[in-house]
């Protein structure tokens, strides 16, 4: 009797339980790993996305795919995000989910136009990760870096990922971006890829991150800066981390790899000047050198570390100049360093840093340390050499 009545009561309480009535399985979802940005001709907004294709993901080893691409390019084309995405929806047989993007690409001529009503949805929408990586398609469509198809990676919006880590521009993220969009004292600044492959077997296949593009208080881009002078730009922003730096000092080159590197500012007002000098350290090692100098020797190492400090001092400078004189915008943060160290003067400056910034006086010191010179300490004598 007592077994036959907890069956009923159990019986019962089964019928209170309630179901999933809101799951969604993972075969359900629609991953979204890429977007695309671009301007029309016609005025109007495009955006593209790039979404995976499960059934045609391939296992390290080339197995388990059918040799197609594991993902699609859907685009649309309207003047709201929100429309958009709405739009990329209707041709999706899957719910969109955003919390796997790892990348925004945005076309050159979008860049120009301005970015306020773009950044104002990603600010709103709580599905934006704002640790996914924003860059800037060099003359070009952002559009087009979805359609690459790198040997590395089937999406190519973890490629470029990757590719900004190693190329040792820095990690920059939506998030930083936004963050330099709402401070006075910095203006934003992105990094850009090019795809420009140097023969027919690299078409479409492969990316570059050799540049930054540097932007308005209104998120307009005026300007950008390459190679070496896209470094020297992040050094001294303080995000790059580390760097291969290859010099000619008058015998040679020298080439290094500087790690741990870091900026300090000192700012100062004199009546109507404006003076920041700006200090760079980093512990280095001898990778290459193809000077006859013995590094080995400690009096050698400590000249040439002085003179090498000095060129790399010089080059910086310029590049700073080059950016004040050209596009007048502070990427760099010396306003920050102005509003912590001065604030009652910052008051008044503030309202006119554009006008201000292209006049400051600016030094660096540039203090490399070389910390090892390589598994052979001395160099190989040439042939004929003496010693």
């Amino acid at each position: 009797m007592k077994i036959f009545r907890c069956f009923i009561i159990c019986s019962l309480c089964s019928l209170l339980l309630t179901g999933c009535w809101d799951r969604n399985e993972i075969n359900e979802y629609a991953f979204w790993i890429g977007t695309a940005l671009d301007a029309t001709e016609s005025g109007k907004l495009e955006k593209s996305a790039q979404i995976a294709i499960p059934a045609e993901f391939k296992t390290l080893k080339g197995s388990g795919g059918k040799g197609e691409r594991a993902n699609i390019v859907i685009s649309a084309t309207g003047t709201s995000i929100v429309d958009l995405i709405q739009q990329i929806q209707e041709k999706l047989p899957r719910r969109i989910f955003l919390g796997h993007r790892r990348s925004i690409f945005i076309g050159e001529k979008l860049a120009h136009n301005g970015l306020v009503d773009i950044m104002d949805q990603f600010t709103r929408n709580p599905d934006t990760r704002m640790r996914t990586d924003i860059f800037v398609v060099n003359d070009g469509k952002g559009k087009d870096a979805l359609t690459i198809n790198s040997p590395f990676n089937q999406f190519s919006a973890i490629v470029a990922v990757h590719q900004d880590r190693y190329c040792r521009l820095g990690d920059t993220s939506l998030r930083d971006f936004l963050l330099d969009a709402g401070r006075d004292g910095i203006r934003p600044s992105m990094p850009m890829i090019d795809m420009a492959p140097m023969n027919k077997l690299e078409e479409n296949k492969i990316i570059e991150v050799r540049a930054v593009a540097i932007f308005s208080k209104d998120l307009k881009m005026v300007g950008k800066v390459r190679d070496r002078e896209s470094l020297e730009l992040f050094w001294v922003k303080g995000v790059l981390k580390n760097q291969y730096v290859t010099e000619e000092t008058g015998e040679g080159t020298l080439s290094l790899y500087v790690s741990n590197l870091n900026r300090t500012f000192r700012t100062t007002i004199e009546g109507d000047k404006l003076k920041v000098r700006v200090k760079l350290k980093g512990n280095a090692r001898v990778v290459e050198n193809n000077t006859p100098i013995d590094l080995s020797v400690s009096s050698k190492r400590i000249h040439t570390e002085r003179k090498f400090n000095e060129l790399k001092a010089k080059q910086i400078e310029a590049t700073i100049r080059k950016i004040q004189t050209e596009y007048g915008q502070d990427v760099f943060g010396f306003g920050e360093e102005f509003h912590r160290e001065h604030p009652k003067q910052w008051k008044q400056l503030k309202a006119q840093w554009d006008q201000k910034f292209p006049t400051i006086e600016v030094a660096v010191d540039v203090g490399i340390k070389i910390q090892s010179t390589g598994d052979i300490r001395k160099r190989i004598p040439r042939i004929g050499a003496r010693e």
